[in-house]
Formats: structure tokens, sequence, C-alpha cells
């Protein structure tokens, strides 16, 4: 009897460790899981994306991550493969009943591309959505990838790609600066400032730019152009008649040089479209002798 009792005795120390070892486990799985709850952001694996931005999809694509992707607008169409994926609409105007319908656990979008009351209306529907902030310049737009790369679990990737594109820029042999002008519009004529994101596009090539106003875009004259003396000229492919700015620019300043560039890298900008643009107006600026 007595041997039993101890016996018992001994199994409910074991137990009581055993509870009090486990206790904390508990306490921390519970809390877990409610922070998953109140803060999905924490959580990874996301499997059902919606894109609502070219850009955003054309990041998840450079990611190696498109077999996450479910649906994207009808303007997302690099690459190629992007176009065969569901279409929900366009980044101004999605379908919202077919986005609900779709079932997704993660939407993400941009300030610059999707209007606020679109992302507050699919809240309405508890579909957690990440609404993107416009780049300002490179750190920005890096910053945003690796965003990107965390919600579809390549963040290890992502950096690699952030680290490779830092070291491009820093490897780029700029010879002496040269005054550019950026153009965004024709009509208005609408440029690109200092403050604009274009701008880390020309100071990272080596060039100066002639526009020096706090507005990220302004509008400007013809004549304000002229008395600024630009030696480069960027013009976007997209938007305007190229050849008729060309003929327009050649007859007002002497010598004038241009650079065509894709409207993606202003619009939808990617850490690796950034990188080809820099390239392209360093290869440009290294390239033309100036009297």
């Amino acid at each position: 009897m007595q041997e039993c009792k101890e016996i018992f005795l001994r199994k409910k120390i074991l137990l009581k460790i055993f509870y009090s070892l486990l206790s904390p486990c508990c306490l921390l799985f519970t809390l877990y899981c409610s922070l998953l709850l109140f803060f999905p952001s924490l959580s990874s694996g996301y499997d059902r994306i919606i894109s609502l931005s070219p850009q955003i999809t054309e990041s998840i694509y450079l990611l190696g991550a498109e077999d996450k992707l479910i649906g994207v607008t009808t303007l997302c169409k690099r690459p190629e493969e992007a176009t065969l994926k569901a279409k929900i609409g366009t980044p101004l105007r999605p379908d919202i009943e077919k986005i609900v319908s779709m079932k997704p656990d993660l939407i993400l979008g941009t300030r610059e591309g999707n209007p606020p009351i679109v992302m507050s209306k699919l809240k309405t529907f508890d579909l957690y959505t990440y609404y993107f902030s416009r780049p300002k310049n490179l750190d920005d737009l890096l910053t945003n990838f690796i965003t990107i790369a965390q919600f579809v679990d390549k963040e290890e990737e992502g950096r690699r790609i952030v680290e490779t594109v830092r070291y491009a820029l820093h490897r780029m042999k700029r010879e002496s600066p040269l005054r550019v002008l950026w153009q965004v519009g024709a009509n208005p004529l609408i440029v690109a400032s200092k403050m604009s994101f274009a701008n880390d596009i020309i100071k990272l090539a080596g060039g100066i730019n002639v526009i020096e106003t706090d507005v990220p875009y302004p509008r400007v004259s013809i004549e304000e152009v002229v008395a600024k003396k630009p030696q480069v000229i960027v013009l976007m492919d997209m938007g305007y008649p190229v050849e008729q700015e060309m003929t327009k620019w050649k007859s007002c300043i002497d010598n004038i040089q241009f650079v065509i560039m894709d409207a993606y890298v202003v619009g939808s900008p990617t850490p690796l479209t950034f990188l080809e643009a820099v390239k392209r107006l360093v290869d440009k600026l290294n390239s033309t002798n100036m009297p």
C-alpha cells in the first residue's frame, strides 16, 4: 500500500512539472495566434494574391512568385505571361464583385494607381489589403520591393536582386555631367524636377537636372526650357508623338541630344527597369560630345 502511494505521488509530481512546462508554451501559442488574427501582415505564405498595379505584377514575376498571383489588371502586360492571368478590371476601376468572388488572401495596391476609395471598399469585405506609397526615389522603390518579396516568401531573393542593382549602379562609369531635361508630357509641357522620382535616374546617371522647382512634375513653357540650355532631353515612348517632339526641340536648341525612355520606368518601375533606365542614360551621356 505504501509503495502504491509513493508511485501515485511521483506521477502527480511529474504531471505538475509537465503542465508547468506546457502552460508557457500554450500561452505563447495563443498569443501568436491572436497577433495573426489582428495583424495579418505578421503572417506569411499568401497563396492567392491579386495585384492592382502593373509595377506590383512585374515585381512578383521578377521574384519568381507568379504562381501565387490569381488576378491582375488589364494594364498588367509585363512580362507577357501576365496577360494570361485572370483580369479584375483597371487600376482605377477594378471589379470589386469579381475580386470578392475570387477569395484572395491578399490584395496589393499603390497610391499612385489605385484610388483610396477602392482600397477602403475592399476592406469592407474583410479582405486583407496593403497600400504601397508612391516611391519618391530609389530607396523608396527598393523598400517597396522588399515588402513585396516578404509577402510572397521570397525575401532572400528580393534582397539578392536589390544588392545586385546597388552594386551595378555603383560600378557604372560616368563621364562629365551634362544638363538633362526629362519630359513627361507634351501638351501641356510637363517635365520632371529635382523633387521627382525621375531625378534619381538623372542623378545616378551622372546628369544634372535643369528643372529645380519644388513641384515634382511642373508645367513649363518652351521658352523656359530653352533658357535652361539642356544638352540632353529624355522623351517617353507613350502619351505623345516622340518624333514630333524631337523635331520641335531641334528647331529650338542647337546640338540637342535625345534619349527615348520606356514610360514604365517612371509609371511602374521595378529595381531592374530602374537600373536599365540609368544605364541607358549613362550610355547617352558618355557618348555625347558637346561643343
